[in-house]
């Protein structure tokens, strides 16, 4: 699946999650939001606040982006692995993954507009977009965050792409689009 580059081709290929006034469309929500479990596992959790973390059973998303989800993270459990070293037990890497705090999400779906221009929808409102480790890696300037390039690497090799970029660096943000 090709990376989608501008609205227009968000659009096509997600379909478009408002009615003409601008409320969600329920119709278009029900055929397109799903909650994907994490691969086998893993264990992420939700923060709603500094001192707030509840485990999830998966992230909503769109339903198109399942398999590339998983893969990412199945990518991401491999690395881990890997610095580990040898065959480590599942509660060994879940616990170097949460050490890093790569397994706190600020969630998937959230019908909104773009906190950068408030007369178009986010991606999050689409199921394209996921917040990471929120409390750390803030949406402001300076850009401060704790993820690591190599996670970021590991998403971009799936078409995702990142806010570290953004004109107000939002290094939480993963998306499945450009230009938007």
């Amino acid at each position: 699946m090709n990376t989608p580059n501008g609205y227009a081709e968000i659009n096509a290929m997600f379909g478009n999650p408002s009615n003409a006034d601008r409320s969600l469309n329920h119709a278009w929500y029900r055929a397109s939001i799903i909650t994907v479990p994490p691969p086998p596992g893993w264990q992420l959790f939700y923060q709603s606040s500094p001192t707030s973390l509840t485990p999830v059973n998966g992230i909503s998303i769109h339903y198109l982006l399942k398999d590339s989800f998983q893969q990412v993270l199945q990518s991401i459990w491999a690395y881990a692995v890997q610095q580990i070293g040898g065959a480590p037990e599942d509660d060994a890497v879940r616990a170097w993954l949460h050490n890093l705090r790569l397994d706190i999400t600020g969630g998937g779906f959230n019908f909104r507009p773009s906190t950068g221009d408030a007369t178009k929808l986010s991606l999050h409102s689409y199921g394209i977009a996921i917040d990471w480790d929120p409390i750390h890696n803030p949406h402001q300037k300076p850009m401060v965050r704790t993820l690591p390039d190599w996670w970021y690497a590991l998403w971009s090799q799936q078409g995702w792409s990142d806010g570290r970029h953004f004109a107000t660096p939002d290094p939480m943000h993963v998306q499945f689009a450009t230009g938007a």
